[in-house]
């Protein structure tokens, strides 16, 4: 019997390779494309999540400038005299204590 060649339409096509001499081969085969399949998953999976990190990077560095900004903003507005610009401003009623705060004692009742 003549060895006849691998020809791809005939064997690949058609199926005869797995009835050949590669049909011994074949489990390695599929074992080398399910960690081709693996390592592309892996990889995809990876770089979705690098893209997402990126992303959530990004928005804290700009939400953390937008509370420093904010932040800032109200130190400002709690300042004695800012508060007494805006209460002068809106024509309030509301006059500085005179007297500083005190502290009112708890009441126990006692048997």
């Amino acid at each position: 019997m003549a060895k006849r060649g691998f020809k791809v339409k005939r064997d690949l096509l058609g199926g005869g390779w797995l009835s050949s001499e590669m049909a011994g081969q074949w489990p390695f085969i599929l074992y080398i494309f399910m960690l081709i399949l693996l390592y592309i998953t892996i990889n995809l999976g990876v770089t979705n999540t690098q893209k997402i990190k990126g992303r959530n990077e990004r928005e804290l560095k700009n939400l953390k400038a937008d509370y420093t900004s904010k932040e800032a903003k109200l130190q400002a507005q709690s300042s004695r005299e800012q508060i007494r610009a805006r209460l002068i401003k809106s024509n309030s009623q509301v006059k500085e204590p005179v007297e500083p705060a005190f502290r009112v004692k708890e009441f126990t009742e006692q048997p």
